[in-house]
C-alpha cells in the first residue's frame, strides 16, 4: 500500500554561508546532511558505489544486514517527521536468547527493551525514555535517510571516489577538498570524510595511511526473505516467531573455529554456502545439519565472508587546519558486537552539526575541533564495551548463571549511553571545551561513565588481559552497569 501523506520537512536554521562536502552516503553520512541541511549548512553529498542501493523499501541488493538504534538518536527524530514515524513502520522488535553449537537453548527469550526499560525505571526520574531500541534492516534505514535528503531537495552524487583529500587553511584562504578517480577535483569550505573504514582521509588527520589491521575474528553476514525457506518444515519450526509474535535473535557461542584470512572488511567479498560449511560448520562437533540446510539456501550473492578489522582509538579526528574531519568509521572502528557503531555515527552528525550552527562561518575550524573533543572519549568507551562483548562472545563466555543478563550487554544498556542528547550536549559543552582547547583550562566529559578518568588504551591490552584472566574488568570508578 503506497501512503500519499505529506510530511513537512524541519524548519531550516538561518544559512550561516559555509559550504560542506560530505564524502560518503553510508548511514552517518545522510545523516550528517540532513542535520546540517538543518543547522543552516550548504551541503553536497558524493558517494564512490555507481548508484544507489535500494529502490523502493524491498532491497534489490540486501548489503549487510541490521543494526539497533537507540534512544539517543530516535530522540533527534523530533525534528524529522517522516523519519519518526518511518523508523516506527520499518523497525522491528525481536527478542534475544542465547544457545550452545549444538542447538540446544541455554536461556529463555527475552526483551532487550525489557532489560533497558527497568534500567531506566531505576535511574530516569523524568520517565521511561527507554521506549527507543529499533532493530532495522540495514538497506530500510538507509533508504528512509536517502527519502527524507530528496524532500531537502538534496541528492547522492554517485560514481564518485575519492583517492585523495587535501587540506586548506584554518582561515578559509585556502580551502579543503577532494581529487576523485576521474582527476575531478571538489572542494568546500569544509569536507567531511563518511566514507568508512578504509577511508583515505586519515593522510590528511593523522598525516599517514591508517590501514585497518586484522583482529583475528570474522563473521559470515547474510540477509534472506523467510519465503527462501518456507518449503522446510524443520527450520520454519526452529525459527518460527515466539507465541507473543516477536521474532527471536538466537545467538549461538561455543568454541571458536580458526582460520586465515586477509584484512578486508568489506560488504562485496561473496563466499559460496558450501564453502562456509566446508570451511567452518563442518569442524564444530555436533553442529545441527538443519543449519547447514539453511546456510545451503542462502544465494551465494547474499553471502559476505566479513573479517573484522580495527583500528585502535583514534584522538585526532581533524586535519591540521581543522577542515577535513572524519566521522562514523572514518573515525572510529565498531565490531557488530558493540551495538553501536550505527548510533555513534548517527551521534556524530548531530554533534557536527551542532557546533558548526553555533562557531559559524568564521570558526568552521574550532567547531569540529570542539566536536573532536566532546565525541572522542565517549566513542572510545563504547568501543571497549564492543571489544569485550566480542572477545567473551557476548558476554556468556564465563558467565556464571546462564539465565542472567552478561555483563557487557548489561553495559550496552547502561543510562549514560541512551540518555545522552549529543545536540544539547554540544550545546552546553561547546564554550568550555574550547576554552580547553584555547587555553588548556581543565575540562571534563559528562557524557561517559560517571567518575570515569578516560586512559589510553588498545585492542591488544584487552585481548591480552581476557588471555591472562578470561574477563577484563571495565572500571569500578565509573558506573558502566
Amino acid at each position: 500500500m503506497v501512503s500519499n501523506k505529506i510530511y513537512t520537512v524541519p524548519q531550516r536554521g538561518s544559512p550561516i554561508g559555509v559550504s560542506a562536502l560530505i564524502v560518503g552516503a553510508g548511514i552517518a553520512g545522510l545523516y550528517a546532511a540532513l542535520e546540517l541541511w538543518r543547522q543552516g549548512i550548504d551541503v553536497q553529498i558524493i558517494e564512490r558505489a555507481p548508484a544507489r542501493l535500494t529502490t523502493g523499501f524491498e532491497p534489490t541488493l540486501w548489503l549487510g544486514d541490521g543494526f539497533t538504534i537507540a534512544h539517543q538518536v530516535i530522540r533527534s527524530f523530533r525534528n524529522w517527521p517522516y523519519l519518526a514515524e518511518k523508523n516506527k513502520e520499518i523497525a522491528f522488535h525481536p527478542w534475544v536468547a542465547w544457545f550452545n553449537l549444538k542447538g540446544e537453548q541455554l536461556t529463555e527469550p527475552r526483551s532487550i527493551e525489557d532489560n533497558a526499560a527497568s534500567q531506566s525505571q531505576r535511574d530516569d526520574k523524568e520517565g521511561d525514555s527507554s521506549q527507543g531500541l529499533y532493530r532495522h534492516s540495514r538497506p530500510k534505514f538507509h533508504l528512509m535517510l536517502e527519502k527524507q535528503l530528496e524532500e531537502t531537495g538534496l541528492k547522492v552524487q554517485y560514481g564518485k571516489r575519492v583517492t585523495r583529500y587535501f587540506d586548506g587553511e584554518p582561515e578559509g584562504n585556502k580551502r579543503p577538498g577532494v581529487e576523485l578517480d576521474s582527476g575531478e577535483v571538489s572542494e568546500a569550505d569544509l569536507v567531511i570524510a563518511a566514507d568508512g573504514i578504509g577511508s583515505h582521509s586519515t593522510k590528511a588527520t593523522l598525516g599517514y595511511e591508517a590501514r585497518a589491521r586484522s583482529t583475528g575474528f570474522a563473521i559470515y553476514r547474510a540477509t534472506i526473505p523467510v519465503e527462501f525457506v518456507r518449503s522446510d518444515s524443520e527450520l520454519m519450526e526452529k525459527f518460527d516467531l515466539l507465541p507473543n509474535g516477536h521474532g527471536l535473535v538466537q545467538l549461538w557461542f561455543g568454541k571458536t573455529t580458526q582460520a586465515t584470512w586477509e584484512a578486508n572488511e568489506s560488504w562485496t567479498k561473496h563466499v559460496s554456502p558450501q564453502q562456509v560449511i566446508d570451511d567452518t560448520t563442518s569442524k564444530i562437533e555436533g553442529w545441527p545439519d538443519y543449519v547447514n540446510r539453511l546456510i545451503s539456501l542462502t544465494p551465494d550473492d547474499r553471502l559476505i565472508d566479513f573479517e573484522l578489522v580495527w583500528r585502535d582509538p583514534q584522538p585526532v579526528w581533524t586535519s591540521p587546519s581543522g577542515r577535513i574531519v572524519q566521522i562514523g568509521d572514518a573515525a572510529h572502528t565498531f565490531f557488530p558486537a558493540s551495538g553501536n557503531g550505527a548510533n555513534q555515527g548517527l551521534e556524530d552528525a548531530i554533534s557536527l552539526a551542532k557546533c558548526l550552527r553555533i562557531a559559524g562561518k568564521e570558526h568552521v575550524a574550532e567547531a569540529t575541533k570542539v566536536h573532536n573533543k566532546l565525541r572522542f572519549e565517549r566513542v572510545s568507551c563504547l568501543q571497549k564495551i564492543g571489544i569485550c562483548s566480542q572477545a567473551s562472545q557476548y558476554g556468556q563466555e564465563g558467565n556464571k548463571s546462564a539465565s542472567s543478563v552478561p555483563k557487557y550487554v548489561r553495559a550496552l544498556m547502561a543510562s549514560w549511553i541512551w540518555k545522552q542528547d549529543p545536540e544539547a550536549y554540544a550545546a552546553e559543552k561547546y564554550h568550555e571545551a574550547l576554552s580547553a582547547l584555547r587555553d588548556g583550562v581543565p575540562f571534563r566529559n559528562t557524557n561517559i561513565p560517571e567518575s570515569h578518568t578516560y586512559q589510553p588504551w588498545t585492542f591488544e591490552d584487552i585481548l591480552n588481559e581476557f588471555k591472562a584472566k578470561g574477563d577484563y574488568e571495565l572500571g569500578d570508578d565509573g558506573w558502566w552497569n
